[in-house]
């Protein structure tokens, strides 16, 4: 039986420490205030999202500008553990970071002038050195490896690598200077080779993880199945940047799946693992797929921005 201090040993192993839940957090206030442009909504979330992101700053045990993750169970990708600088993690990060930024730059934001500018200081800082620790630990040339760890695995292409990203696509700001665009397409279309052609003839979304020698990455369970809502917000993101074929390829293979396959679209599940097993019924990432919606609507408005990829 677990006693009482296993199980507040096990939550803050799983969630006090959680990599990404923090910078998600910071996110998904950027991206709410982008929405509704409420200056008391602001007023109200810019301090937590301080608190949270002074917590996370403790995450740089080297002082490159990026968190580490633990080697533990210490992000959603629970089983499939990160070590050092990741991907997903880093993305989270630096796209935090960006947001942080901006909410701080934000007039009328509660925040007393000298704290803001003191928050600042720390803040770009951190950016401008995360973002090229970013690219000369992580970048391969065509896609952002998985963590900087010494493992197998290290060197996988992962689907979720660009969900920094992603969230800043939703929120129709200029990440480009976190983000370099041709690295994001080029990553894009890495995963799109890989994740999604390479895998099930291209007709079951993304896998989590491929090898660079284009099979499965079979480390642990969660890095050989396809997450309905990364695959979603995979699918977004192409759509943001003129991937439109690409996207709807992408969100085509998991929507016939789940729909018509194995008939579980009105209790969506997390996850399948290839074509037999399916686990985690009525999960909330799967409504990611209303960024798809978002993602056309701001490439429309766009007017043709970055074009459709042919």
């Amino acid at each position: 039986m677990l006693i009482y201090g296993e199980c507040v040993r096990c939550a803050k192993v799983t969630h006090y420490f959680r990599r990404d839940l923090n910078l998600k957090f910071v996110l998904q206030v950027f991206r709410d205030f982008t929405f509704i442009g409420d200056k008391q909504y602001l007023k109200d979330m810019l301090p937590l999202c301080l608190i949270v992101m002074k917590k996370s700053l403790a995450w740089d045990k080297d002082d490159d500008g990026l968190i580490e993750n633990s080697g533990t169970a210490d992000q959603t990708y629970d089983s499939w553990i990160m070590t050092g600088p990741s991907a997903y993690c880093g993305s989270l990060w630096l796209a935090s970071l960006f947001s942080v930024i901006q909410m701080l730059k934000e007039p009328e934001n509660g925040i007393p002038e000298a704290e803001k500018s003191s928050w600042l200081e720390v803040f770009e800082k951190m950016l401008h050195k995360g973002k090229n620790s970013f690219e000369e630990k992580l970048w391969t040339g065509e896609y952002y490896r998985f963590d900087k760890s010494t493992g197998s695995h290290a060197n996988t292409i992962m689907s979720d690598q660009l969900c920094g990203h992603w969230f800043l696509s939703q929120c129709g700001v200029d990440d480009s200077f976190v983000f370099p665009e041709s690295k994001v397409r080029m990553s894009l279309k890495t995963i799109y080779k890989n994740n999604v052609l390479g895998f099930c003839n291209g007709e079951m979304g993304a896998v989590n993880g491929v090898n660079v020698d284009g099979s499965i990455d079979t480390h642990s369970i969660q890095s050989e199945e396809t997450w309905t809502g990364v695959t979603y917000a995979l699918a977004a993101t192409m759509i943001s940047n003129g991937l439109i074929k690409e996207g709807f390829k992408t969100a085509e293979g998991i929507y016939r799946t789940v729909y018509e396959k194995i008939g579980m679209g009105f209790e969506t599940p997390e996850a399948l693992i290839h074509t037999k097993k399916y686990r985690g019924i009525g999960y909330m990432r799967p409504l990611s797929i209303w960024s798809m919606l978002n993602a056309w609507n701001r490439n429309k408005a766009q007017d043709g921005h970055h074009g459709v990829s042919s």
